[in-house]
């Protein structure tokens, strides 16, 4: 009996220590693969939001600026030269005020529908940015002027007082098929007016709100009382295009974020006067694509068609691959970006000063978009017009 009872304790007496163990290890084995299976989903996710993040933010980026692009000289019907009233085609000395945006003629650096600056060590329009540091260096700058889409009638003729949103400071009035002019806002800011009276018109009014807009690129999203640093953005500065607009409410245009990731931006002008397959002249074939750098005060009323070159940055880094890239954006910007995160200016007659803030930047993955826009407030109406 008592044999019997200690066989049956022996079978009875559970796992031994070795045993254990072993079943210790595999189930940690077991539990280490679950993790990694787990980190690694959630990096390649982080990694996937991130290449999301960087096709939207291009594609928004460059519909903002098309847009604008598409709507540059537009003066309801009339051509910038023949807008009268308070229209001026110098800029002015002072900054980003009603002279800068109302100088919608040509015959003055600065002025016109469309005009853009070759990216440097410093914002080339200095009075309009307060802080240096909030600038990116050998990034280009464009400035946009247009009446915008959304008029307000008039309708025969009469200097009737009407509301106008959305506000502005400046004005411009057309009538069909006859004359324009631009005049500032009673007051400055007001919405409730009476137009100024057209010679001659006797059709209906429109009455456009003024736009214009500056294009330009800030080292970070967040630059605080002190302007961008190194510290920026929790010390990982995000580059963000930026847009200065007519302020309804201050004399200077204000400055406003578009969209964050956006590293670099250069534009190309696309003069006309080109020759068509046949070898005649073709006002609507561009002839050649020049930097801002390279125009002058006679090839700014050519500029028919721009080219957009942009660069966007990820939001995400990536460590275990180097995002090692070569970035040609125009004949002379163009920058390499090697392991280990150095930068190297390939070209830089059109992005002299280029850098880029943060640390390691080979860990963020970039695309470049390239886009052509054509200015059609400029094509249409030109003597050779074949649209109907």
């Amino acid at each position: 009996m008592s044999a019997r009872m200690n066989n049956q304790a022996r079978r009875q007496r559970g796992f031994s220590l070795i045993e254990l163990m072993v079943a210790l290890v595999l189930g940690l084995i077991v539990v280490g693969g679950l993790i990694q299976v787990l980190i690694s989903n959630r990096t390649a996710y982080r990694l996937q939001e991130s290449s999301n993040f960087l096709q939207q933010n291009l594609r928004y980026a460059s519909d903002r600026v098309n847009w604008s692009l598409r709507m540059a000289d537009f003066w309801g019907g009339a051509s910038a030269a023949n807008v009268t009233g308070s229209a001026t085609d110098s800029p002015g000395s002072s900054g980003c005020g009603d002279a800068f945006t109302r100088a919608i003629k040509v015959s003055a650096a600065g002025g016109g529908g469309v005009f853009g600056y070759d990216g440097g060590t410093s914002f080339p329009i200095t009075s309009c940015l307060s802080n240096a540091a909030n600038y990116m260096p050998g990034s280009d700058v464009l400035v946009v002027r247009y009446a915008d889409a959304d008029p307000c009638a008039f309708t025969g003729g009469a200097a009737t007082t009407a509301n106008c949103a959305p506000g502005s400071r400046t004005y411009v009035e057309t009538a069909a098929g006859g004359s324009s002019t631009m005049f500032p806002a009673p007051g400055g800011t007001a919405a409730s007016f009476a137009p100024p009276a057209l010679a001659g018109a006797t059709t209906t009014l429109y009455v456009y709100p003024l736009r214009a807009e500056i294009y330009y690129l800030q080292p970070c999203s967040n630059p605080g009382a002190s302007g961008c640093s190194a510290a920026s953005d929790d010390g990982n500065p995000i580059p963000t295009l930026m847009r200065m607009r007519i302020d309804n409410s201050a004399s200077q245009m204000k400055a406003e974020p578009i969209v964050e990731g956006i590293e670099q931006l250069q534009f190309e002008y696309g003069l006309a006067n080109g020759n068509g397959p046949d070898g005649k002249a073709d006002a609507f074939r561009v002839a050649q694509w020049l930097s801002a750098k390279n125009m002058s005060a006679t090839t700014w009323p050519q500029v028919i068609a721009v080219r957009v070159s942009m660069v966007a940055r990820g939001r995400q880094r990536d460590v275990s691959v180097p995002q090692v890239s070569k970035m040609v954006l125009t004949p002379g910007c163009q920058y390499s970006i090697a392991v280990g995160g150095t930068l190297t200016l390939d070209k830089k007659d059109d992005c002299d000063g280029f850098t880029i803030a943060a640390t390691r930047p080979d860990q963020f993955a970039r695309r470049l978009a390239q886009q052509t826009v054509q200015l059609r407030n400029r094509v249409r109406g030109m003597p050779t017009d074949p649209s109907p």
